[in-house]
């Protein structure tokens, strides 16, 4: 998840929806993750404050603002304090603000560049958890999907679920993934990914998510 940062955070919708708390997988359970992908696949937009930590690069805190069919803003907290990063998918580039949105210089790049890329390899224009729900369900066709169970995270009930490889096998370096869905709309609230030989890789909690966003005109194209 590559990154920027909006200057006021939103509050949590209160959107209705089925709640999605499953017992263990079964042959004749829903699995969680393809629950995750329909519900994900419904929204239009969404908006939501991103913190990832990771053993490489430190701590990354933006809010991170997302409309189909692609569309991504990224203002960040920390660090690069006010940088705001835009992804139009119809030109297929990037355009970033490091002094803020409305100053000097304007950066307009691809998002395969490295300037653009997080010390996890993350791109931009692969930061969606749709994009994300479709890298964990490739590596459940190759391995294990284990439904830890339910739990309490930050004062709301969310349902753990943990996918592992096969022997051998990653998906974006990932060979595990510990995924908690929120109860409501079965989104990703928290992803903690490691490798092959069990390290950390990174940990990402996402909070104050606001579902089917109604964004600014220019609010992606400013």
């Amino acid at each position: 998840m590559a990154a920027a940062l909006l200057s006021s955070f939103v509050a949590h919708a209160a959107n209705e929806a089925a709640t999605v708390f499953l017992p263990p997988l079964d042959a004749n359970a829903v699995d969680p993750i393809i629950l995750a992908q329909q519900q994900v696949n419904q929204l239009s937009s969404y908006q939501l404050r991103l913190h990832s930590q990771s053993p490489k690069g430190g701590n990354t805190l933006l809010t991170y603002s997302y409309r189909k069919p692609g569309y991504v803003r990224m203002d960040f907290s920390d660090p690069h304090h006010g940088a705001v990063l835009i992804y139009a998918p119809d030109s297929d580039r990037a355009r970033v603000w490091p002094f803020g949105l409305g100053t000097l210089p304007v950066v307009s790049l691809s998002p395969d560049n490295a300037l653009i890329q997080d010390p996890n390899g993350h791109r931009v224009d692969q930061s969606d958890i749709g994009t994300f729900l479709q890298t964990l369900r490739g590596l459940q066709q190759n391995g294990k999907t284990t439904v830890v169970g339910k739990e309490i995270l930050s004062g709301q009930p969310v349902l753990h679920v943990s996918v592992i490889g096969s022997a051998g096998i990653m998906v974006s370096q990932v060979h595990r993934f510990d995924v908690w869905l929120e109860s409501r709309h079965a989104f990703p609230v928290k992803i903690i990914s490691y490798g092959a030989n069990g390290q950390l890789i990174e940990t990402v909690v996402m909070d104050a998510i606001v579902y089917n966003m109604q964004f600014p005109a220019d609010f992606f194209t400013p």
